[in-house]
C-alpha cells in the first residue's frame, strides 16, 4: 500500500485510475490503525489530520470513498461534508462516517442529511470497513471506466461527424466542378460544330471536284481529311449527347416503358431491317422517370447487341423483374460477349474494347446508360463471357 502526502505526487496522479481513498480523522493512532486495516485492498491510501487537509487534497485528486471522522477539533466531520457536497468536483464522492455515537443517536441522522452514505461505528469492525470499502473502489473503478468509454465514444462521434461534414463538402465541390465540366463540355462542342461542319464541307466538295485529277497522294490525303472531319463531327455529336444528360432538368413523371421500348425500336429499324435482328421482350412496368433518357437506355442496350453481334443472327430479350424497392431491367444478347475484366472500364466515356474497323462508334453509348441511370437513382452493370453474350442490368426505383 503506498502513502501518497506530497502535493507534486498526487498532481501527477489527477489523470490516473480512480482508486484512492482518503482518511480522514485528527487522532493519528485511529488513521494508522485505518490504514492499517485496509492494507491489501488494493487501494492507495491518502491521510488528512483535518477537514482543511482533506479538502485541499480533494483539490488534487479524485477519490472512490472518503472515510470521514464526524469528531474532530476545528472543522468537524458534518462541517467538512457540508463543504465536499457544495464542490461540483466532489460532491459524488461516497462519505463514509466514523463516529463513537451511540447508533441510534440522532447525530446519524444528522449525518445523512450533510451528505454521508454510510455510518461504522466505532471501535470498528476490518472486515465490515473492508468490505465496504472495496464496494466503493469496484464502482468507482467501473464509473471511471465508463466515463472513459463515453468519452471514446463522444470523440469517436465528433470524429464521424467532422469526416462527414469534410465528405460532404468535397461532394458538394466534385458535384459543382462536374457540373461546370458537362457545361463547358457541352459549350465546347456546340461552338465547335460549326466550324467543322465548314472543315467537312469543303474537304468532301475538295474530295468531289479533283478526285482524280492530282496524283494518288493526294487522292489519300483528302481521303484521310474528309474522314477524320466525318469522325471529329460524329465524336462531337456525342459529346454534345453525353453532356445534355447531365445538364438537362430532369421531369420525372409516370413512364410506361411499353411506350419507352417501342420508341426505342423505332430509331432502331434501319439496323433491324439490315441485320435481320430478333427482338421480344416480357411485359414492361410502368415507372417513375425521364422517358426520353430513358428511351436512350433500351436504344443503346439493344443497340449494342445488335452492333455486337457473332455470326447468328442477332436475338435480344428484354425481361424485368420486380423487386421490393425497384425494378430490374435485364436485356440479353447472343453476341460476341465481353470478357469480365473489362467490368470497370466498359462503362467509362470513350472506352472501345474494339477497334473501329470492326464495329463503329465512339465508345459513349454505355456511359450514357451508366449516367441516366444514375440519375434515375438505380445501378447498372453486367455479365458476360467472351463469345457466349451478355446480359445488362439496370434498376429503377420505385
Amino acid at each position: 500500500m503506498a502513502f501518497v502526502g506530497e502535493s507534486a505526487a498526487l498532481s501527477r496522479e489527477i489523470e490516473a485510475p480512480i482508486q484512492n481513498v482518503l482518511l480522514v480523522d485528527d487522532s493519528q493512532q485511529s488513521l494508522l490503525a485505518l490504514e492499517a486495516i485496509l492494507e491489501g485492498s488494493d487501494c492507495r491510501i491518502v491521510k488528512a489530520t483535518s477537514g482543511e487537509e482533506a479538502l485541499k487534497h480533494l483539490l488534487k485528486q479524485q477519490f472512490a470513498v472518503i472515510l470521514l471522522d464526524i469528531k474532530m477539533a476545528g472543522m468537524d466531520g458534518y462541517e467538512t461534508a457540508k463543504l465536499i457536497r457544495e464542490r461540483e468536483k466532489t460532491r459524488d464522492i461516497p462519505i463514509i462516517f466514523l463516529t463513537s455515537y451511540n447508533k441510534e443517536d440522532a447525530h446519524i441522522a444528522k449525518g445523512y442529511a450533510y451528505g454521508a452514505v454510510d455510518y461504522i461505528i466505532k471501535p470498528v469492525v476490518p472486515e465490515t470497513l473492508r468490505s465496504k470499502v472495496s464496494a466503493f473502489i469496484e464502482l468507482a473503478r467501473r464509473t471511471a471506466a465508463l466515463r472513459q468509454k463515453n468519452l471514446q465514444l463522444e470523440a469517436a462521434e465528433e470524429a464521424l461527424q467532422e469526416r462527414t461534414r469534410q465528405l460532404a463538402e468535397r461532394v458538394e465541390e466534385l458535384a459543382k466542378s462536374n457540373a461546370e465540366l458537362e457545361r463547358f463540355a457541352y459549350v465546347a462542342s456546340h461552338d465547335l460544330k460549326e466550324p467543322l461542319r465548314m472543315v467537312t464541307s469543303f474537304t468532301t466538295l475538295l474530295a468531289r471536284r479533283y478526285k482524280g485529277k492530282l496524283d494518288r497522294d493526294a487522292d489519300e490525303f483528302i481521303n484521310y481529311a474528309v474522314d477524320g472531319a466525318v469522325r471529329m463531327e460524329q465524336l462531337i455529336q456525342d459529346l454534345l449527347l453525353y453532356s445534355r444528360v447531365g445538364i438537362r432538368n430532369l421531369v420525372f413523371k409516370s413512364v410506361d416503358c411499353e411506350v419507352v421500348y417501342a420508341h426505342a425500336l423505332a430509331n432502331l429499324q434501319a439496323a433491324l431491317r439490315e441485320t435481320g435482328a430478333l427482338v421480344t421482350h416480357d411485359p414492361l412496368p410502368t415507372v417513375q422517370g425521364d422517358d426520353t433518357q430513358l428511351v436512350q437506355v433500351f436504344q443503346n442496350l439493344i443497340g449494342n447487341g445488335i452492333k455486337f453481334r457473332g455470326e447468328k443472327t442477332p436475338c435480344i430479350h428484354v425481361s424485368v423483374k420486380d423487386r421490393k424497392k425497384e425494378w430490374v431491367v435485364a436485356v440479353e444478347d447472343n453476341g460476341i460477349g465481353i470478357d469480365p475484366q473489362y467490368a470497370d472500364r466498359i462503362f467509362v466515356i470513350f472506352q472501345r474494347l474494339h477497334g473501329r474497323a470492326d464495329y463503329p462508334g465512339n465508345g459513349i453509348g454505355l456511359a450514357i446508360c451508366k449516367k441516366v441511370v444514375e440519375n434515375h437513382g438505380g445501378r447498372i452493370w453486367f455479365k458476360s463471357q467472351p463469345c457466349k453474350g451478355a446480359t445488362f442490368y439496370f434498376t429503377i426505383p420505385k
